[in-house]
């Protein structure tokens, strides 16, 4: 598991954080969430999780997204408050993955970027 620094938005202090990829029932799978750090912050914010490989064609080598996913979460990170994106392995080659987090609280202007999750190598190919 990964997480931003600390993000001020408003008076909300957060931070966008997401769990390591890793397989689950035959597919590569990352949540993402955010954590409440401080401050008066919404009960909800708009999570998108990205589920990136590392891939390499003719043309170069580089981070494609192959998978998404949003929804409106309170914070933390347990069950029914991250999104997640997950997509059903091809292959067994061993491949890297990462997961992108940007989280946007409702009302709030937040600054721009995202968390980029550290990324680790799995036996799965998409």
């Amino acid at each position: 598991m990964g997480e931003s620094g600390n993000i001020v938005a408003g008076s909300c202090t957060y931070r966008q954080a997401n769990d390591d990829p890793h397989l689950s029932s035959g597919d590569a799978s990352v949540h993402g969430f955010w954590l409440y750090i401080a401050g008066t912050c919404p009960s909800k914010a708009n999570v998108d999780v990205y589920l990136q490989a590392f891939w390499c064609d003719p043309f170069g080598c580089g981070w494609v997204t192959v998978d998404s996913g949003s929804g409106d979460y309170a914070p933390g990170s347990g069950s029914g408050t991250r999104a997640n994106a997950r997509i059903n392995c091809s292959s067994s080659t061993e491949v890297g993955w990462r997961g992108v987090t940007d989280v946007d609280l409702p009302g709030i202007a937040d600054p721009p970027g995202m968390y980029y999750g550290t990324p680790k190598d799995l036996p799965c190919s998409p």
